[in-house]
């Protein structure tokens, strides 16, 4: 009775299945940002070419982001902010590296890149691996691949700033993903230092349906049934993040904070958080997908070195009493 409630869903859409050829991952032999780039450039004509152009005729509404000239064309406004984008300074104080969170893209903290940028700092915005084109990219992207791109940027901005402090901010997904790539610095000296991490919810706890959710995306597969690797089916309207949810993505956000569980434990075991970067992390107590707690008693608990900061924040809650 759940299959077919669930194939009882709206139709999957071209950008639901279609898979775009050549996604970075952690196999590729991609050795640099500019390689990175050039990826990214073609997975893009790809989507224009195999999607955009493709599109049937009662898909073409004013609101579909896959329909160009539309309301919601990612292009409409000038510039595509589901790429990476990248903020020079003439004379950089440091280095930033901005993560976003899963399913949605580099749009997401351009606000703060630029306000970071305008204050002096070389910023980059990272498009993370499945990202910024179709839904579909989110069926098979691993949370290692995601892991590897940052690696990767890391090394870019290293690169391009000798000397200079770089930054780490995640915002939710990619919260996790600074966190694991500080915990990697910790086992692998050869990857660039963090100087400090801002996280903006971490989805360092989700649900453990999540981990159950793999069997529905496998049989999926087995049964030939395309809608059941969704966990939503919805109208692409929003011009830089996926309003369908792959049941894959919300697996690999629950394995990445699993592995950062693990590790984290292990550190704290082996003394080795002494050596972690300073965290300033933000998370509401009415988060409805990441788990506060989770941020508490999943990192904070083992960092205790005082230039460790959590800002908890609730809604605006006000009591009136009739009097």
């Amino acid at each position: 009775m759940v299959v077919v409630s669930l194939e009882n869903r709206p139709d999957v859409n071209l950008w639901h299945t279609i898979d775009l050829e050549g996604e970075y991952s952690a196999d590729s032999p991609v050795a640099d940002l500019k390689e990175y780039l050039a990826v990214e450039t073609r997975l893009f004509q790809q989507m224009e070419q195999r999607v955009m152009a493709r599109i049937s005729p009662e898909a073409r509404g004013p609101l579909n982001r896959y329909n160009r000239g539309s309301l919601t064309d990612p292009v409409r406004w000038g510039t595509d902010w589901n790429r990476t984008f990248e903020l020079t300074a003439a004379q950089p104080a440091a280095g930033v590296l901005l993560l976003h969170g899963m399913s949605d893209g580099p749009y997401s903290l351009r606000a703060l890149g630029r306000r970071l940028n305008a204050q002096g700092a070389w910023v980059l915005g990272l498009r993370l691996p499945g990202h910024g084109t179709v839904p579909s990219g989110l069926l098979h992207v691993t949370w290692e691949d995601m892991a590897a791109s940052v690696r990767l940027a890391m090394r870019h901005l290293r690169e391009r700033l000798p000397g200079r402090p770089v930054f780490l901010v995640g915002y939710s997904t990619g919260g996790a993903l600074a966190v694991a790539y500080a915990l990697a610095c910790l086992d692998d000296e050869s990857l660039p230092e963090v100087e400090k991490m801002v996280l903006i919810s971490p989805a360092l706890g989700v649900s453990r349906l999540a981990a159950l959710s793999v069997w529905q995306a496998r049989m999926s597969r087995w049964l030939g049934l395309e809608k059941l690797a969704w966990n939503s089916i919805q109208p692409e309207y929003n011009a830089y993040k996926y309003n369908s949810f792959a049941i894959n993505a919300g697996h690999q956000v629950y394995r990445l904070a699993d592995a950062v569980r693990e590790r984290l434990e292990a550190a704290h075991q082996s003394g080795d958080l002494s050596r972690f970067p300073p965290v300033l992390a933000f998370q509401s107590v009415v988060d409805a997908t990441v788990s506060t707690p989770a941020v508490i008693t999943g990192l904070f608990n083992f960092l205790d070195r005082p230039d460790h900061e959590l800002i908890v924040f609730d809604i605006n809650r006000t009591w009136n009493s009739g009097s």
